[in-house]
């Protein structure tokens, strides 16, 4: 029986689990607007970027909020995928994090997480009575 292993990064797939939350945007320092996070995940983030805005390799910092409440600033980020025309999708990398900015990713994901698993055993609940 033949077994391969790979590590993270050797498959060119992505490195951490992504979530999606209704309602964040990033803001990056330098651009007036907004921009939706398509997907947040420890590592990275895609953003919708309609205006073509976000140019591979440019390094910035983002900072994550809901409505006008931030949750997270500062965080050192590089532009590792432009948006494409027909999907719109930039996808950013976060470098050079600190113990703090990784550990409060981690717990975002995480809840995302366990917020959606408990709504779907909420769901599947109230269908088997």
């Amino acid at each position: 029986m033949d077994f391969e292993f790979k590590l993270e990064g050797e498959s060119g797939r992505r490195q951490a689990h992504r979530e999606r939350v209704h309602g964040l945007v990033a803001r990056i320092d330098g651009l007036e607007e907004p921009f939706v996070v398509h997907d947040v995940s420890a590592s990275g983030l895609a953003l919708v970027d309609p205006r073509g805005e976000l140019t591979q390799q440019w390094v910035c910092r983002v900072a994550l909020a809901i409505g006008e409440r931030v949750l997270a600033r500062d965080l050192p980020a590089i532009v590792v995928r432009e948006a494409d025309p027909a999907g719109r999708i930039a996808g950013l990398s976060f470098m050079d994090l600190g113990p703090r900015q990784e550990a409060w990713l981690d717990k975002l994901v995480l809840e995302i997480q366990k917020r959606r698993i408990a709504l779907r055993k909420a769901r599947e609940a109230s269908d088997n009575p």
